[in-house]
């Protein structure tokens, strides 16, 4: 089958625009520039109250994307937790994340999961859905190694890690090393931004961080480095 027109799937949470979101559209726009006819699909994604997950998952189950305004739809791309929900005869996936709350995070600080009876049944039930949806797939890859050892473990589904080239690719350029740290991502408590900080007090003072990306959470910053914080994110 020759495929002609194809549909990116993506879960938007409203008012963020982060890696994923980036990762999408820029697929969207190679695509296209490679001569097929794309289009991204968004449907907004709310995980809380925890009640709201599935619901929303069943939103993109509840689409039939094999055929839009009287065209056939040749291919389905499934992105983050749950666009793979999606119908389509021909679907693959290039995972970037499942719902990691109810996976590796479960039982941490950034996961409100608890060992309730409620919250156990629906992790159960959140794994068993993803494996089913994902072993739809005519084929899977993650956007890393850890994202398919993470299938693997949870899911029993093999996929194959396909890194894509950074927006700025073309405009980097290799040059001399420097006495500084360079962390580049949202500045979210889940991206442990926290831990490169601690760190500084445990290399020489010369040291400094540049931290690229935006966000507001710095929660988890250790008092004892927190003017260090404010001090070296200056430069992002």
């Amino acid at each position: 089958m020759t495929v002609q027109t194809v549909l990116v799937c993506e879960a938007q949470v409203p008012f963020v625009h982060g890696g994923a979101e980036v990762h999408v559209r820029q697929l969207v726009r190679e695509l296209r520039a490679r001569g097929y006819t794309t289009e991204l699909v968004s449907v907004p994604l709310k995980w809380y109250p925890k009640e709201e997950i599935l619901p929303h998952a069943a939103a993109w189950r509840l689409l039939d994307l094999s055929e839009c305004n009287g065209r056939p739809v040749d291919l389905v791309i499934g992105t983050k937790f749950p666009s793979y929900f999606a119908r389509h005869p021909r679907k693959v996936a290039w995972l970037i994340h499942q719902y990691r709350a109810a996976y590796e995070l479960c039982g941490t600080e950034y996961s409100d999961f608890a060992h309730t009876e409620l919250d156990v049944g629906l992790r159960d039930t959140l794994m068993r859905l993803d494996t089913t949806m994902l072993g739809e797939c005519r084929a899977l890859f993650t956007n890393a190694r850890n994202t398919a050892a993470r299938l693997a473990k949870f899911n029993g589904l093999v996929a194959e890690p396909l890194y894509h080239p950074p927006k700025l690719a073309t405009r980097l350029v290799p040059g001399p090393y420097s006495n500084y740290l360079l962390s580049v991502g949202r500045i979210e408590s889940v991206k442990r931004v926290d831990l490169v900080i601690a760190a500084l007090a445990h290399v020489p003072s010369d040291v400094r961080l540049v931290v690229a990306g935006g966000g507001h959470d710095v929660r988890g910053v250790p008092d004892m480095v927190s003017g260090e914080w404010k001090e070296k994110t200056k430069e992002a």
